[in-house]
């Protein structure tokens, strides 16, 4: 008879009542939390290159594991926490009064606090056959939950951007310079070159020289022409002849001008052709160095850009954030099962330390 009473007071203390308190607690109290799921995947230009499969020691196998790690990393940050609660006060969602007492997060609750409890509600997982990121978020209201993903995605979109324009400047920064560099050489041989045709008042060297010979051989046709004259007049005539006078003149004149011409075009003065030609040389020579620099440089800077497009990666979402018609939190069901079957566990065992103590006794 004592037996029997022990046996049901303890099933009642054991079993009955702390299922009858879970109950109450799931049917009446817990709030209900809603889930809302998304599911994105990383991708870039060049993700068909092969990689070594090293997952066998723990390490992700391709890049496009790593990038998931990474944005995985990122979402469940601190940084990912503290931009959540500055858009969208998420702490005070959590730790309002209307959440019940055991899910609530504490208004005294510290930073650290609030991210190991917010663990418990922002979950990634990654599917590594299918290249798949999910994420799912808990709140104590489908909208919020929502809200909270989709500003999740948003700010993983910027992360993943931030990435991208890293890398692009990482990539062109020093071709970048040097293009600027041999633009700025290139601008100033140009100007140069202006400038000594200003000073010398000339095309080219090359035209200025065409130039000069055409005169010499003009003068030097009109120079035979007066010889020819002379001579032939100059058998008629007395030497004082103001006929002959005027053709003596003439072709010293013309002898002069045309030594004056030769001069230029070879002599020993600075302003010569042949001088000027070579400094004209030099200067374009020099301008022909800096454009082929300058479009060189170009050439490896459109290659630079085209190599890092290659590396940019790119976040695509492939379902969209999911608004929940019905709560998915707490798994009264579930819980409710379990307990019971635990607490039944706890019953027998305890109802066998009993049995055994009083055998014992």
């Amino acid at each position: 008879m004592i037996h029997s009473f022990s046996t049901r007071f303890l099933f009642l203390i054991v079993f009955v009542i702390p299922l009858l308190a879970l109950t109450y607690f799931q049917l009446f109290i817990a709030t209900d939390r809603f889930q809302s799921e998304t599911s994105i995947i990383i991708t870039k230009e060049n993700s068909s290159v092969a990689t070594f499969d090293v997952s066998f020691l723990g390490l992700p196998s391709s890049a496009d594991d790593k990038d998931a790690k990474v944005i995985s990393e990122f979402i469940t940050s601190r940084d990912m926490l503290k931009y959540l609660d500055e858009k969208l006060q998420i702490r005070s969602h959590y730790s309002a009064s209307r959440v019940d007492w055991y899910y609530r997060l504490p208004n005294t609750a510290s930073f650290e606090d609030f991210y190991s409890y917010m663990q418990n509600y922002v979950a990634v997982s990654y599917d590594g056959e299918a290249k798949i990121l999910h994420v799912s978020v808990q709140a104590f209201d489908e909208n919020f939950a929502k809200a909270v993903l989709d500003a999740i995605i948003a700010r993983s979109q910027e992360f993943i951007d931030k990435l991208n324009e890293r890398v692009s400047n990482e990539q062109t920064r020093f071709f970048d310079v040097k293009l600027i560099e041999s633009e700025a050489r290139m601008k100033e041989a140009k100007e140069t070159l202006l400038k000594f045709q200003k000073d010398n008042r000339l095309l080219t060297t090359a035209s200025e020289g065409t130039l000069i010979m055409a005169n010499i051989g003009a003068l030097e046709q009109e120079l035979s022409k007066k010889r020819s004259e002379l001579d032939s007049v100059g058998k008629d005539l007395a030497p004082t002849a103001p006929r002959l006078i005027s053709l003596r003149s003439d072709i010293d004149a013309l002898e002069g001008q045309v030594r004056l011409e030769k001069e230029r075009l070879s002599g020993n003065e600075t302003s010569s052709i042949s001088d000027l030609d070579s400094q004209y040389g030099e200067i374009q020579l020099n301008l022909e160095f800096v454009t082929t620099m300058y479009k060189s440089n170009l050439a490896q800077l459109e290659q630079a850009r085209i190599e890092a497009a290659r590396r940019l990666k790119f976040l695509i979402v492939v379902a969209q954030p999911s608004l929940s018609d019905d709560s998915q939190y707490p798994n009264r069901p579930y819980i409710l099962m379990t307990a019971a079957v635990i607490l039944l566990v706890a019953f027998f065992i305890s109802s066998l330390l009993l049995t055994i103590i009083r055998e014992h006794a």
